[in-house]
């Protein structure tokens, strides 16, 4: 089992310690901060099942698997956000994943091969 699998797996106990701090009703910042250390592992593996998955179904079917599940932690956070009433949270969660996903994905492809190559091209095809 490699490092990050085993830090990942201790990372799970903050699932059940979140569960419980909300139960007792400890203060909200303390159970975000939780929730935020509790909801890391779970969406590392989901991102590697996804991928696991999308390595024996293809291409195609796997690109579609890896859109629709990539975000599954965003569509969580929306979830419990709208059953709350709170539609601006919702609102921002949706533009921080457009803004990862796009701005922060791009930006980052873009300056890690310009650290490799002294000039890009872009095939628009």
């Amino acid at each position: 089992m490699s490092a990050k699998n085993k830090f990942l797996l201790l990372l799970l106990i903050f699932v059940p310690i979140t569960l419980a701090a909300e139960w007792l009703k400890l203060s909200p910042v303390l159970v975000f901060v939780l929730s935020a250390l509790a909801i890391v592992p779970l969406a590392a593996f989901i991102a590697e099942a996804t991928e696991v998955i999308a390595a024996i179904i293809g291409p195609t079917l796997g690109g579609l698997l890896n859109a629709t599940f990539g975000n599954l932690t965003e569509m969580v956070v929306s979830v419990v956000a709208l059953r709350a009433g709170l539609v601006e949270v919702v609102k921002a969660s949706i533009l921080g994943a457009i803004i990862a996903n796009l701005l922060l994905g791009l930006g980052l492809a873009m300056f890690l091969g310009g650290l490799r190559f002294q000039q890009q091209n872009f095939v628009s095809t």
